[in-house]
Order: structure tokens, then sequence, then C-alpha cells
């Protein structure tokens, strides 16, 4: 298999599950289940949006990579400040997924998930993950650039610069 990241979700069921692509990672064993936060690993990367901290290419994903699937709506409780593990956001990206398709940063968790290994050069694995959704090659060609740049960044300053200079 290809996998070379473990890749863990975190469901807190709040959206259709019909919709909803940590599931389907899941079920296509691209993903493994976490039931319960306090079984992240300290050295596991936790992808999540309200840190202030951001995802760099030196980020290192070989523990495992965390993302928490849960409402955009309901955001802030998704995210307990008690849970270990590195917590970053990642860079500015634009949605290719059908809910939030050419939204900024409104990301799918197929989607997050892919760009958190793009950015730290799993660029097939990424690349793999995102064939399970038609739409899904269509967030790398929305991003390729940013995706290219953020990867080349030397550290959050760079990637700060880019954002600025793409987003205003």
């Amino acid at each position: 298999m290809w996998l070379n990241i473990r890749i863990y979700v975190y469901e807190m069921h709040q959206d259709d599950p019909k919709k909803c692509t940590s599931a389907k990672m899941r079920r296509m064993k691209l993903a493994h289940p976490l039931y319960r936060l306090n079984h992240i690993n300290p050295k596991m990367v936790i992808l999540d949006p309200t840190s202030n901290s951001i995802l760099t290419p030196k980020d290192d994903l070989t523990q495992g990579l965390v993302v928490i699937d849960c409402s955009w709506q309901r955001i802030e409780e998704a995210f307990p400040r008690k849970t270990k593990g590195k917590r970053v956001r990642l860079p500015l990206l634009v949605a290719a997924n059908p809910i939030n398709y050419g939204q900024i940063g409104r990301l799918s968790s197929l989607e997050a998930a892919a760009a958190a290994l793009y950015i730290t050069s799993n660029k097939e694995q990424a690349e793999n993950l995102l064939k399970i959704y038609k739409w899904g090659p269509t967030f790398l060609t929305l991003n390729k650039e940013l995706l290219d740049a953020y990867s080349k960044a030397s550290g959050e300053e760079e990637i700060l610069e880019v954002e600025r200079k793409t987003f205003g």
C-alpha cells in the first residue's frame, strides 16, 4: 500500500454522513479512527484551524496526522485546549469540495489532510488521497501554485508572506 503517513480521524458526527469525507477515508482504509482525543500521541500533528501556529514543510508527520472532523459552524467547541499533540493550522487555501467551493480556508477533512501531506513533501500520498472523490484533483488544480510555494517555505514567516501576497 502507498500510505506513508498515518492519518487519524476523530469524527464528531456533526455533518451529513453521506458527505463526510473523513468517513469515506476511514471506509477506504486511508485513515484510522480515533475514538478519544486523549489517545492522541504528543508527537502527532493536529490540524486545528483555530491554532496560531502554521503547518510548515519542516513539521514532522511521521508520528501521525490528526484530522478532527466537525462542522464549520461549531469549530470552537471541537478543539479543546487540553488536547496533546502539535496543533497547527494550514496555510490559506481555496476549497474545491462542493459544499464550500471557492471559499478560502473552508476545507473538507480530505482536503486538509491532503494539503498537510503535500506541504510536508508527501505529494504522492496527497494526490492518491484526493482521488477518492471526483472533485478531489480539482483541489490540487486550484491550489497548485500555493501548495508549491508553501512546500518551499523555510518557515511561518515565508508562509505568511505568501498568504499576504495572495489574499491581501
